[in-house]
């Protein structure tokens, strides 16, 4: 069963008093994935687990947002 829309709406506060959001995203599953296992940010036996493609490209984008705003 899914969460109460309370607990949803705590969740919702926490993320952004911590200035995090979450967004959806429509990807090629394929394309993802080797870009994922090319970066280094997914194992290649985990290609079909979605949680680490969801592990891998969080990683990935965390990766990318410390680089560019730590070159301002």
């Amino acid at each position: 069963m899914g969460a109460s829309s309370k607990e949803r709406q705590r969740r919702y506060r926490e993320r952004r008093k911590a200035g995090r959001r979450v967004v959806r995203l429509v990807v090629d599953d394929v394309a993802l994935s080797v870009v994922l296992e090319a970066l280094n940010f997914l194992d290649p036996q985990d290609a079909d687990d979605d949680e680490a493609v969801e592990r891998g490209l969080n990683d990935m984008v965390q990766v990318l947002c410390q680089g560019l705003v730590g070159d301002t």
